[in-house]
């Protein structure tokens, strides 16, 4: 999630609570399966695309995390 939201990348570096942690987990196995699937000789598109809105809607839910958390909660 760091390279693609560069600009953010302290903040979640630096993020330590549960909910930044459970998004970024779930991030990671999405975009694993993801990239699992594009590299199949014929990827499903449907599912291509369900992995795609799945990994952009977990990036704004942490980017909606990281705007409303006070910078104190961050380390």
């Amino acid at each position: 999630m760091m390279m693609r939201l560069p600009r953010h990348r302290k903040q979640i570096a630096d993020a330590n609570f549960l909910a930044i942690t459970d998004l970024l987990e779930a991030y990671g196995k999405a975009a694993m399966a993801r990239d699992a699937l594009r590299e199949q000789t014929a990827p499903d598109p449907v599912r291509a695309k369900e992995y795609d809105d799945l990994c952009e809607k977990l990036e704004n839910d942490v980017l909606t995390i990281l705007s409303a958390v006070s910078p104190r909660l961050i380390r």
